[in-house]
């Protein structure tokens, strides 16, 4: 499976990776990036399926 990543909508430092499916939604790693020389924080949610769909919280960060 393809790893997707996406970005929040309201908070732009805010991006995640879906790493599996669940039954209600997805299992994600979610990264924030901070200002400055901190190191980016990754922590594991769980986000319903409606999050990813079209006017979600999040918006999927196209591959080039």
């Amino acid at each position: 499976m393809e790893k997707r990543t996406f970005r929040h909508t309201h908070l732009q430092n805010l991006t995640c990776e879906i790493v599996e499916p669940t039954n209600k939604g997805y299992k994600v790693l979610q990264t924030e990036v901070f200002a400055g020389r901190r190191k980016p924080k990754t922590i594991t949610a769980y986000y319903y399926d409606a999050d990813f769909k079209e006017g979600g919280l999040w918006k999927e960060i196209k591959a080039e």
